[in-house]
């Protein structure tokens, strides 16, 4: 009797475990569907401990033009993708460990990237003369000219795009993050790349239905005289977001033009809803959610991952030159939620 050669014994099984995997896969998908839904309100409706009551003074404009320091012109770079870093005036271990990692990207696709921190004011002569060498050393600092707090994001990032289209409005892309988040500059680019559609882009990692902090002791409290409305329109999170150059000029437009809130992500929100721009959502852009140390997830399948902190970043950078295997690609995004999901549930 001939013998069956081996790889027909195992081609069977092998179609056999091939059709479990997708099976799985799709039922994975189901399940994150439905979480992702019922999370749709996780970032604003989850109030912080605060200090105590305080009172939300009217945000200003920042003036034209203020700004101690300052980034040389896109001129001779000419980015591509500008990459706009919320920072603040005590994190100079984040913005090192942004340089020496994803922030050192200057090219990804043919494209030219660049790379600016913006924040505000110290409390103190000393801080300030450290922000002043490291931006003689680095030529990346941004500063304007209003106290860096919390409250006063919503005044860094109009300065940021304020800077943004007029050093560099070469830029077809603005990149808004905090310096928490890691970054796939190169993915990002390849996606961006293959956009069609209208010229004005708003895109990233979209809430719905979120309801405003009406608690005084919540560090996202919002009294009813700044914001009169039931629920926050739809808006992507603030920890990374895409706004073309059109949209970024719309969203300047429009700030001079309605009350200005201080939770930063919902103000741009409400200007491109008043500029007929739509948000697009994006899963690529992790948003709030906070992933747990996978290389593969970090480097090869998200854009963006928030709350890494400056050792992790660099940990994770460099762990990503090793490749994803042949079935963490296979699982790809789907992988990467369900890890999130189990780290959130054993978290305390």
């Amino acid at each position: 009797m001939t013998a069956v050669p081996p790889c027909r014994k195992r081609c069977p099984c092998r179609s056999a475990q091939l059709l479990v995997g997708l099976l799985c896969s799709l039922a994975i998908l189901l399940v994150l569907s439905f979480l992702a839904t019922s999370r749709q309100e996780e970032l604003l409706s989850r109030a912080l401990p605060g200090t105590g009551e305080r009172y939300i003074e009217p945000l200003l404009l920042p003036p034209p033009n203020a700004f101690p320091l300052s980034p040389s012109p896109c001129a001779l770079t000419a980015p591509w993708l500008l990459v706009l870093v919320a920072s603040a005036t005590g994190h100079a271990a984040r913005r090192a460990a942004v340089r020496r990692s994803w922030g050192g990207t200057r090219l990804a696709g043919g494209h030219n990237m660049r790379t600016v921190f913006i924040l505000g004011l110290p409390g103190d002569v000393a801080q300030q003369a450290a922000l002043e060498r490291e931006s003689a050393e680095h030529g990346d600092l941004l500063q304007a000219r209003f106290i860096d707090t919390y409250a006063n994001l919503t005044l860094k990032t109009l300065a940021m795009l304020g800077w943004a289209t007029t050093r560099c409005p070469t830029a077809r892309f603005l990149l808004k993050a905090d310096d928490d988040v890691i970054l796939n500059l190169p993915a990002l680019a390849r996606y961006l790349e293959r956009l069609a559609g209208p010229p004005a882009v708003y895109l990233g990692q979209v809430y719905s239905h979120v309801k405003p902090i009406r608690n005084p002791h919540s560090r996202h409290y919002l009294p009813t005289s700044l914001y009169p409305e039931p629920t926050f329109p739809p808006y992507c999170s603030g920890t990374a977001y895409v706004l073309s150059a059109s949209a970024a000029a719309a969203v300047l437009l429009a700030a001079r033009q309605l009350p200005l809130l201080p939770i930063e992500d919902v103000f741009v929100a409400l200007c491109t809803r008043h500029a007929g721009i739509a948000p697009r959502h994006l899963d690529y852009l992790a948003g709030a959610t906070h992933y747990p140390s996978d290389a593969c997830c970090y480097r090869e399948v998200l854009f963006s991952v928030h709350e890494v902190p400056p050792e992790e970043m660099l940990s994770m950078w460099e762990a990503g030159e090793h490749p994803c295997t042949a079935w963490q690609r296979f699982l790809g995004l789907i992988r990467c939620k369900v890890l999130a999901w189990l780290a959130a549930k054993d978290a305390p």
